[in-house]
This record gives structure tokens, sequence and C-alpha cells, in this order.
């Protein structure tokens, strides 16, 4: 019992000392830059399944761009491939006219998009273990082709990263990470033209073992200067976050569970969490289920219907429902799939919203033990 209450005071203190990092470093602007976006959006489908919970959960390349510390699991997967899929998102705002009638007055357009990750991580015995990274985000169509009509692969906004992650087990059941990543970010200022950003970004994570099946976690994410874009009327700042969570698991005869809960403060606009469950049967057929909460403030251009301009309004976009994921095992390969909600703009003053098109988020993982 002593042991327990000491591995839990070491984990708050650990948890508050990041807080006060966190706090003291955060950006206070609300515009943020198209890779703070990107960077929230590493999960893979195990955990997208779990309603996105994952700071005491995560293992081993699963770890990257989320928890480091997770990283030094040396029975984690040591490959992994994500693909997540963002649809093409419209939304239509209508508001009571003067006969008290609901009409259209405004549409938010979110372009589809893809984010695909490639994970490795290496197991080095008592020296931990490193991570290496390579994540990569598409938005829209192609809009080059040569003079043949072949596409370039040149999209309209992208952002590339790549990263190195260690994680190290100090203490016994104290396992402790850090990842940096290097980013490339291109977007489109006012006027069309294509603009390049660089930068860096770095996670602190921490995971405390209590007991044999209770993990509790935190992590500080985005810590960065931001990007160095030229045009300085495009968004370069990142949002430095806090997640904390805790993890359950336990085995019952053929049936492995998991229990994850996640939690990110300060709740500026409203509560954010991410709380899900996973059944293995015999280590070949898992099925999920989760619910998340989670906003963003964008700022956004949106399109008002009766003059049919463009004006640029911040807005805070929720997603809030539930989450679905199933996994299969084939000797040392695992396929996961996910259903997550995608997020959609919150509506204020009397106003109404309306999805047209793109409601679901869906996400694709596979990766191998060697």
């Amino acid at each position: 019992m002593k042991y327990v209450q000491n591995c839990i005071a070491t984990v708050l203190s650990c948890i508050v000392s990041l807080f006060f990092v966190f706090s003291s470093t955060a950006a206070m602007s609300h515009t943020r830059a198209s890779a703070d976006g990107f960077l929230k959006q590493l999960l893979g489908a195990e955990h997208y399944g779990m309603g996105g919970s994952f700071v005491g959960a995560t293992r081993g390349a699963h770890a990257l761009g989320s928890n480091p510390a997770g990283v030094s699991e040396p029975t984690g997967n040591r490959f992994v491939i994500h693909a997540t899929r963002f649809p093409r998102t419209i939304a239509l705002l209508s508001k009571p006219n003067l006969d008290a009638n609901y009409e259209d007055y405004s549409r938010y357009e979110q372009y589809s998009s893809g984010v695909e990750t490639l994970n490795w991580a290496f197991p080095m015995g008592k020296f931990g273990a490193l991570g290496l990274g390579f994540a990569f985000e598409q938005a829209g169509a192609f809009r080059r082709v040569d003079y043949l009509g072949k596409a370039l692969n040149s999209f309209p906004e992208n952002n590339l990263a790549v990263g190195l992650s260690y994680g190290v087990n100090l203490f016994g059941g104290t396992i402790v990470g850090v990842d940096t990543k290097w980013l490339r970010s291109k977007a489109i200022d006012t006027n069309g033209k294509e603009d390049l950003g660089h930068g860096y970004a770095y996670n602190v994570g921490i995971i405390q073992q209590v007991g044999e099946a209770i993990q509790i976690g935190a992590v500080v994410q985005n810590l960065s200067n931001g990007l160095s874009f030229s045009d300085p009327s495009i968004p370069d700042t990142m949002e430095r976050t806090l997640v904390t969570g805790i993890a359950y698991q336990r085995e019952i005869s053929d049936v492995a569970l998991r229990i994850g809960l996640d939690a990110h403060p300060p709740f500026r606009d409203g509560l954010r969490i991410n709380i899900g469950a996973e059944a293995w049967y015999r280590s070949r057929l898992g099925i999920r289920i989760g619910y998340l909460r989670d906003t963003q403030k964008r700022y956004t251009s949106v399109l008002l219907l009766q003059d049919a301009s463009f004006e640029t309004e911040e807005r805070l976009w929720k997603a809030e429902g539930l989450c679905f994921g199933i996994g299969f095992r084939l000797g040392n390969i695992i396929l996961n799939a996910a259903y997550t909600p995608q997020f959609t703009p919150v509506v204020v003053d009397e106003e109404r919203i309306h999805i047209v098109q793109g409601k679901a988020v869906y996400a694709f993982s596979i990766g191998q033990a060697f």
C-alpha cells in the first residue's frame, strides 16, 4: 500500500511540474498554424477506436507522436503504419429572419485531407528504446499538373514531420520519454501564393505503473517557438497542450481488457475528454468503443450566402460522440480500423447548424513485430 501511495505521489508531482511548464510557456495567440492541428492527429486506429485515449495506454511504435514514454515498452509493436481520412465537411448555418423563420446565411467548408504516419520503435534493453517517425498530411486535391496532364503530387497545403523519440524505464515502474520533430508546412496566403514554414516541436511524457493493472500518464505536447513563414500574415504559432490519463488492463480467461481515460486541462473552451475500452479474444480479434469530446479554436473563412463574399472569423469547433474500432491479429501482423466523429463549427446567438456533408473520420493501421 505504501508503495502505491509513493507511486501516486510521484506521478502527481510530475503532472504538477508539467502543468506549470505548460502554463508558463503557452502561447496566448488564438490563431494557430495548420501544423498545430496536424500534430494532434498523429494517433492510430488503435487509439481512435478507444475514443482517442492514449496517455496511459500507448505502447511501442504507437507512442510516437503521442506520449513518447510508451516507446520504451519492449513488447510493443516495432513497426506500424497509420492512415487517417478526414472527409470534406460542409456546414450550413442559419439564423431567424425578420419573420422569425430560420434561413441559411453562411457556409463553412473544410476540405478533405489525410494523414499518413510511419513509425518504428527499436528496443535497447535496459537502455530504453529509440523511435523514428515520419508523418505527412495533405489537404484537398492535386492542383498542379505537367504539360501532359500528369499530376505532380503538389497539394495546395500540406504538413510534413520527421521525428526522433527516446523512452527509458527509471525507478522500476516509472517511464519517461521525449521526442523532437522537425516540421515543414506549406500554406497559402490571402493572395493565393504558396509559402513554406519550418520549425521544431517537442513532446515530454511520463507513465507510472501502479501495481500490475494501472498506468497513470501525462504528456506536454507541441513545445515549440512556432514556424518560420516569410509572410507574417500566415498563422505560425503552436498551442502547447497538457494531457493526463489513466489506463487499466486485466485478463479474464481468454479475454484481455483495457480501459483508458484522458483529460485535457485547462478546460477553457469546455470539457475535453477521451474515454474508451477494448477487448481482445485470444489475442486474435479485438473490438473497441469509446467517447470523445474535443474542442478547437479555428480562424477560418466563411462564405456569406447573401452576397457570395468571404470573411474570416474565429469560431469554436467541436467533435463529440461515440467511436468504434476493430482489430485483427494474424501472426505478428496487427490490422486496426476505427470510426470517430468529425469536427464541426459550434453555433452561437440562436444559430442552427446543418451538416450537409462529412460527419465521420476513418482511420486504419497495420503493424508488425519482428
